[in-house]
Protein backbone atom coordinates (compact mmCIF):
# COMPACT_ATOMS: atom_id res chain seq x y z
CA UNK A 1 0.00 0.00 0.00
CA UNK A 2 1.14 3.45 -1.23
CA UNK A 3 0.98 6.52 1.37
CA UNK A 4 -2.06 8.22 2.53
CA UNK A 5 -1.19 11.27 -0.54
CA UNK A 6 0.17 8.81 -3.20
CA UNK A 7 -1.76 6.30 -5.18
CA UNK A 8 -3.73 4.41 -2.73
CA UNK A 9 -4.07 0.48 -2.49
CA UNK A 10 -6.38 -1.31 0.12
CA UNK A 11 -6.41 -4.85 0.28
CA UNK A 12 -10.10 -5.86 0.33
CA UNK A 13 -9.42 -8.49 3.49
CA UNK A 14 -7.70 -6.05 5.01
CA UNK A 15 -10.69 -3.88 4.48
CA UNK A 16 -13.15 -5.94 5.46
CA UNK A 17 -11.19 -6.85 8.90
CA UNK A 18 -10.45 -3.67 10.26
CA UNK A 19 -14.28 -2.56 9.31
CA UNK A 20 -15.68 -6.37 11.75
CA UNK A 21 -13.11 -5.00 14.20
CA UNK A 22 -13.68 -1.48 14.44
CA UNK A 23 -17.81 -2.08 14.11
CA UNK A 24 -17.89 -5.01 17.11
CA UNK A 25 -15.38 -2.91 19.42
CA UNK A 26 -17.99 -0.31 18.91
CA UNK A 27 -21.14 -2.56 20.20
CA UNK A 28 -19.06 -3.74 23.16
CA UNK A 29 -18.06 -0.11 23.39
CA UNK A 30 -14.39 -0.06 23.38
CA UNK A 31 -14.56 3.26 22.03
CA UNK A 32 -10.55 3.53 21.44
CA UNK A 33 -10.43 0.03 19.79
CA UNK A 34 -13.16 1.30 17.68
CA UNK A 35 -11.18 4.74 16.60
CA UNK A 36 -8.06 2.21 16.22
CA UNK A 37 -9.75 0.21 13.54
CA UNK A 38 -11.92 2.44 11.50
CA UNK A 39 -9.60 5.93 11.39
CA UNK A 40 -7.42 4.10 8.74
CA UNK A 41 -10.70 3.35 6.84
CA UNK A 42 -11.64 6.88 6.78
CA UNK A 43 -8.22 8.47 6.11
CA UNK A 44 -7.64 6.05 3.14
CA UNK A 45 -11.04 7.05 1.60
CA UNK A 46 -12.36 3.30 2.16
CA UNK A 47 -14.88 3.95 4.84
CA UNK A 48 -18.54 2.91 3.87
CA UNK A 49 -21.13 4.79 5.73
CA UNK A 50 -21.76 1.89 8.83
CA UNK A 51 -17.66 2.92 8.94
CA UNK A 52 -18.36 6.18 9.68
CA UNK A 53 -21.31 6.17 11.77
CA UNK A 54 -19.11 3.92 13.95
CA UNK A 55 -16.08 6.42 14.04
CA UNK A 56 -18.86 9.36 14.88
CA UNK A 57 -20.30 7.03 17.46
CA UNK A 58 -17.24 6.40 18.72
CA UNK A 59 -15.36 10.31 18.75
CA UNK A 60 -18.17 11.54 20.50
CA UNK A 61 -18.19 8.49 23.88
CA UNK A 62 -14.42 9.80 23.72
CA UNK A 63 -15.24 13.35 23.98
CA UNK A 64 -13.73 13.97 20.22
CA UNK A 65 -16.34 16.63 19.56
CA UNK A 66 -14.28 18.87 17.21
CA UNK A 67 -13.08 15.76 14.99
CA UNK A 68 -16.71 14.33 15.19
CA UNK A 69 -18.50 17.87 14.04
CA UNK A 70 -16.30 18.08 10.99
CA UNK A 71 -16.58 14.73 9.67
CA UNK A 72 -20.47 14.84 10.02
CA UNK A 73 -20.66 18.47 8.31
CA UNK A 74 -18.89 16.84 5.54
CA UNK A 75 -21.02 13.72 5.26
CA UNK A 76 -24.09 15.82 5.38
CA UNK A 77 -22.86 17.58 2.37
CA UNK A 78 -21.75 14.60 0.68
CA UNK A 79 -24.62 11.72 1.81
CA UNK A 80 -27.77 12.80 0.57
CA UNK A 81 -29.52 9.62 1.12
CA UNK A 82 -28.23 9.61 4.47
CA UNK A 83 -28.72 13.39 5.69
CA UNK A 84 -31.06 13.52 8.05
CA UNK A 85 -28.82 10.82 10.36
CA UNK A 86 -25.87 12.63 9.99
CA UNK A 87 -28.16 15.52 11.63
CA UNK A 88 -29.12 13.45 14.30
CA UNK A 89 -25.76 12.99 14.94
CA UNK A 90 -24.61 16.39 14.59
CA UNK A 91 -27.47 17.33 16.95
CA UNK A 92 -26.28 14.78 19.35
CA UNK A 93 -22.47 16.19 18.93
CA UNK A 94 -23.57 19.62 20.20
CA UNK A 95 -25.90 18.35 22.77
CA UNK A 96 -22.98 16.36 24.16
CA UNK A 97 -20.89 19.34 24.13
CA UNK A 98 -23.53 21.66 26.20
CA UNK A 99 -23.87 23.83 23.22
CA UNK A 100 -27.71 24.42 23.32
CA UNK A 101 -28.06 27.71 21.94
CA UNK A 102 -26.74 26.23 18.55
CA UNK A 103 -28.64 23.18 18.57
CA UNK A 104 -31.98 25.35 19.31
CA UNK A 105 -31.21 27.99 16.36
CA UNK A 106 -29.90 24.82 13.85
CA UNK A 107 -33.21 23.07 14.81
CA UNK A 108 -35.69 26.13 14.51
CA UNK A 109 -33.76 26.52 11.13
CA UNK A 110 -34.55 22.91 10.44
CA UNK A 111 -38.51 22.50 10.98
CA UNK A 112 -39.36 25.94 9.28
CA UNK A 113 -37.18 25.27 6.09
CA UNK A 114 -37.15 21.48 5.66
CA UNK A 115 -39.65 18.72 5.09
CA UNK A 116 -38.29 16.30 7.77
CA UNK A 117 -39.18 13.08 8.25
CA UNK A 118 -41.82 11.46 10.80
CA UNK A 119 -39.12 9.07 12.54
CA UNK A 120 -36.14 12.08 12.26
CA UNK A 121 -38.27 14.48 13.60
CA UNK A 122 -39.90 12.88 16.76
CA UNK A 123 -36.34 12.40 17.31
CA UNK A 124 -34.94 15.61 16.85
CA UNK A 125 -38.19 17.27 18.53
CA UNK A 126 -37.60 15.43 21.66
CA UNK A 127 -33.82 17.06 21.76
CA UNK A 128 -35.16 20.30 20.72
CA UNK A 129 -37.40 20.29 24.05
CA UNK A 130 -34.92 19.06 26.29
CA UNK A 131 -32.06 21.15 24.84
CA UNK A 132 -34.44 24.49 24.82
CA UNK A 133 -35.34 23.53 28.47
CA UNK A 134 -31.37 23.28 29.51
CA UNK A 135 -31.01 26.41 27.84
CA UNK A 136 -33.84 28.13 29.31
CA UNK A 137 -32.18 26.86 32.87
CA UNK A 138 -28.91 27.66 32.18
CA UNK A 139 -29.50 31.63 30.98
CA UNK A 140 -31.91 31.69 34.10
CA UNK A 141 -28.89 30.86 36.26
CA UNK A 142 -26.04 33.01 34.51
CA UNK A 143 -29.08 36.31 34.35
CA UNK A 144 -29.33 35.60 38.20
CA UNK A 145 -25.62 36.02 38.56
CA UNK A 146 -25.12 38.93 36.64
CA UNK A 147 -27.67 40.55 38.14
CA UNK A 148 -26.53 40.10 41.32
CA UNK A 149 -22.78 41.38 40.22
CA UNK A 150 -24.58 44.18 39.05
CA UNK A 151 -26.13 45.59 41.74
CA UNK A 152 -23.21 44.26 44.25
CA UNK A 153 -21.04 46.82 41.87
CA UNK A 154 -23.98 49.48 42.57
CA UNK A 155 -23.32 49.00 46.86
CA UNK A 156 -19.37 49.28 45.45
CA UNK A 157 -20.26 52.12 43.25
CA UNK A 158 -17.86 49.67 41.06
CA UNK A 159 -18.88 51.54 37.26
CA UNK A 160 -17.05 48.74 35.68
CA UNK A 161 -18.77 45.83 37.18
CA UNK A 162 -21.91 47.25 36.23
CA UNK A 163 -21.09 47.80 32.92
CA UNK A 164 -19.93 44.45 32.33
CA UNK A 165 -22.58 42.78 34.20
CA UNK A 166 -25.05 44.86 31.84
CA UNK A 167 -23.20 44.30 29.09
CA UNK A 168 -23.56 40.25 29.14
CA UNK A 169 -26.97 40.84 30.51
CA UNK A 170 -27.53 41.99 26.86
CA UNK A 171 -27.27 38.22 25.47
CA UNK A 172 -30.34 37.61 27.42
CA UNK A 173 -34.12 38.80 27.52
CA UNK A 174 -34.61 41.86 29.63
CA UNK A 175 -38.63 40.84 29.98
CA UNK A 176 -37.87 39.40 33.76
CA UNK A 177 -35.98 41.70 34.55
CA UNK A 178 -37.57 45.36 34.03
CA UNK A 179 -39.15 45.86 37.25
CA UNK A 180 -35.65 45.46 39.15
CA UNK A 181 -33.91 47.87 35.97
CA UNK A 182 -36.46 50.44 35.58
CA UNK A 183 -36.38 52.25 39.18
CA UNK A 184 -32.47 52.46 38.36
CA UNK A 185 -32.82 54.68 35.22
CA UNK A 186 -34.34 57.82 37.41
CA UNK A 187 -31.37 57.36 40.23
CA UNK A 188 -29.53 60.54 40.09
CA UNK A 189 -26.36 58.63 40.92
CA UNK A 190 -26.38 56.03 38.53
CA UNK A 191 -23.66 56.89 35.81
CA UNK A 192 -25.31 58.10 32.54
CA UNK A 193 -23.77 55.74 30.75
CA UNK A 194 -24.82 52.72 32.83
CA UNK A 195 -28.27 53.70 31.72
CA UNK A 196 -27.42 54.05 28.31
CA UNK A 197 -26.65 50.35 28.61
CA UNK A 198 -29.45 49.45 30.10
CA UNK A 199 -32.24 50.89 27.71
CA UNK A 200 -29.69 49.49 24.68
CA UNK A 201 -30.99 46.24 26.78
CA UNK A 202 -34.36 47.09 26.92
CA UNK A 203 -34.37 47.82 23.18
CA UNK A 204 -32.64 45.02 22.13
CA UNK A 205 -35.00 42.93 24.40
CA UNK A 206 -37.71 45.06 22.63
CA UNK A 207 -39.64 46.25 25.44
CA UNK A 208 -42.75 48.06 24.85
CA UNK A 209 -42.99 49.05 28.24
CA UNK A 210 -42.44 52.87 28.94
CA UNK A 211 -39.61 53.87 30.85
CA UNK A 212 -38.41 56.91 32.33
CA UNK A 213 -35.07 58.00 32.42
CA UNK A 214 -33.28 60.75 34.29
CA UNK A 215 -30.19 62.29 32.80
CA UNK A 216 -28.17 65.73 33.05
CA UNK A 217 -31.14 67.41 34.98
CA UNK A 218 -33.69 66.64 31.99
CA UNK A 219 -36.36 63.74 32.34
CA UNK A 220 -38.02 61.65 29.09
CA UNK A 221 -40.04 58.77 28.95
CA UNK A 222 -39.44 56.01 26.11
CA UNK A 223 -40.74 53.34 24.73
CA UNK A 224 -37.37 51.19 24.34
CA UNK A 225 -38.81 49.07 21.35
CA UNK A 226 -39.27 52.04 19.54
CA UNK A 227 -35.92 53.29 19.66
CA UNK A 228 -33.76 53.66 16.99
CA UNK A 229 -30.10 52.08 16.73
CA UNK A 230 -27.95 55.03 18.00
CA UNK A 231 -26.07 55.38 14.31
CA UNK A 232 -29.17 56.02 12.44
CA UNK A 233 -30.71 58.50 14.66
CA UNK A 234 -31.93 61.74 12.63
CA UNK A 235 -30.22 64.33 14.82
CA UNK A 236 -27.23 62.37 14.90
CA UNK A 237 -27.47 62.40 11.05
CA UNK A 238 -27.95 65.98 10.88
CA UNK A 239 -25.06 66.91 12.48
CA UNK A 240 -23.02 64.75 10.84
CA UNK A 241 -24.19 66.83 7.42
CA UNK A 242 -23.16 69.73 8.83
CA UNK A 243 -19.62 68.71 9.03
CA UNK A 244 -19.50 67.54 5.79
CA UNK A 245 -17.16 69.97 4.60
CA UNK A 246 -14.93 68.76 7.38
CA UNK A 247 -15.00 64.95 5.81
CA UNK A 248 -13.87 66.45 2.06
CA UNK A 249 -11.05 68.68 3.33
CA UNK A 250 -9.85 67.16 6.72
CA UNK A 251 -10.63 63.55 6.92
CA UNK A 252 -8.72 62.69 9.44
CA UNK A 253 -10.35 65.86 11.61
CA UNK A 254 -13.57 64.44 10.47
CA UNK A 255 -13.02 61.08 11.65
CA UNK A 256 -12.33 62.39 15.21
CA UNK A 257 -15.42 64.72 15.55
CA UNK A 258 -17.35 61.58 14.23
CA UNK A 259 -15.95 59.59 17.06
CA UNK A 260 -16.62 62.55 19.22
CA UNK A 261 -19.80 63.09 18.50
CA UNK A 262 -21.02 59.45 18.45
CA UNK A 263 -19.27 58.84 21.96
CA UNK A 264 -21.52 62.31 23.30
CA UNK A 265 -24.53 61.07 21.97
CA UNK A 266 -24.16 57.49 23.54
CA UNK A 267 -23.74 58.74 27.06
CA UNK A 268 -26.46 61.29 26.38
CA UNK A 269 -28.94 58.37 25.04
CA UNK A 270 -32.05 58.86 24.59
CA UNK A 271 -31.90 62.36 25.54
CA UNK A 272 -30.22 64.33 22.12
CA UNK A 273 -29.43 67.80 21.12
CA UNK A 274 -32.65 69.26 19.86
CA UNK A 275 -32.58 70.78 16.69
CA UNK A 276 -32.25 74.48 18.55
CA UNK A 277 -28.89 73.05 19.92
CA UNK A 278 -27.85 71.68 16.60
CA UNK A 279 -25.62 75.11 15.62
CA UNK A 280 -23.82 75.15 18.82
CA UNK A 281 -23.27 71.37 19.27
CA UNK A 282 -21.45 71.57 15.35
CA UNK A 283 -19.99 74.60 16.24
CA UNK A 284 -17.93 73.09 20.13
CA UNK A 285 -17.06 70.13 18.14
CA UNK A 286 -15.06 72.09 14.94
CA UNK A 287 -13.31 74.08 17.59
CA UNK A 288 -12.00 70.82 19.44
CA UNK A 289 -11.30 69.04 16.42
CA UNK A 290 -9.04 72.18 15.34
CA UNK A 291 -7.64 72.92 18.98
CA UNK A 292 -6.64 69.01 18.99
CA UNK A 293 -4.97 69.16 15.81
CA UNK A 294 -3.45 72.78 16.84
CA UNK A 295 -5.07 74.23 14.14
CA UNK A 296 -6.13 78.28 13.37
CA UNK A 297 -10.08 78.68 13.55
CA UNK A 298 -12.09 81.55 13.56
CA UNK A 299 -15.33 81.19 15.77
CA UNK A 300 -18.41 82.71 14.25
CA UNK A 301 -20.84 81.72 17.54
CA UNK A 302 -21.46 82.97 21.22
CA UNK A 303 -18.09 81.46 22.50
CA UNK A 304 -19.86 81.40 25.84
CA UNK A 305 -22.74 78.72 24.75
CA UNK A 306 -20.02 76.67 22.78
CA UNK A 307 -17.48 76.55 26.01
CA UNK A 308 -20.69 74.73 27.60
CA UNK A 309 -21.46 72.36 24.76
CA UNK A 310 -17.55 71.69 24.34
CA UNK A 311 -17.39 70.87 28.30
CA UNK A 312 -20.18 68.47 28.26
CA UNK A 313 -18.86 66.81 24.94
CA UNK A 314 -15.49 66.37 26.59
CA UNK A 315 -17.26 64.72 29.43
CA UNK A 316 -19.12 62.89 27.83
CA UNK A 317 -15.99 61.53 25.54
CA UNK A 318 -14.08 61.14 28.82
CA UNK A 319 -16.63 59.01 30.72
CA UNK A 320 -16.65 56.88 27.68
CA UNK A 321 -13.61 56.08 27.39
CA UNK A 322 -13.28 55.33 30.90
CA UNK A 323 -16.11 52.64 31.22
CA UNK A 324 -16.96 51.73 27.63
CA UNK A 325 -13.73 51.77 25.60
CA UNK A 326 -12.23 49.33 27.90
Amino acid sequence: MENKTGNIVIFPKWRTRLEKEGLQAVNEKRYQDAVASLQPLLEYGAASHDAITGLLMSWIELGYYEEAESLCKQQMKIEEDHYFEYLHIYITILFQDNRYQELVDLLDEVFNSEEVPHQNRTQLWQMYEVSRKLLEDTNKQVGEKLVHDFFKGMEEEDLHKQWRSVAQLHKQSADQYISMFKPILMKEAVHPIIKTAIIEWFRESKIEEAVTVFKFGKTAEVVPSELNLLQSEYIIKQIQMRLGAIEQSNPTMYEMLDQLLYHYCYVRYPLYPDENELPLVVEALKQLGHEYLQLPYSSKEDEEDVSLYKEEIELCEQHYLIIAGQ
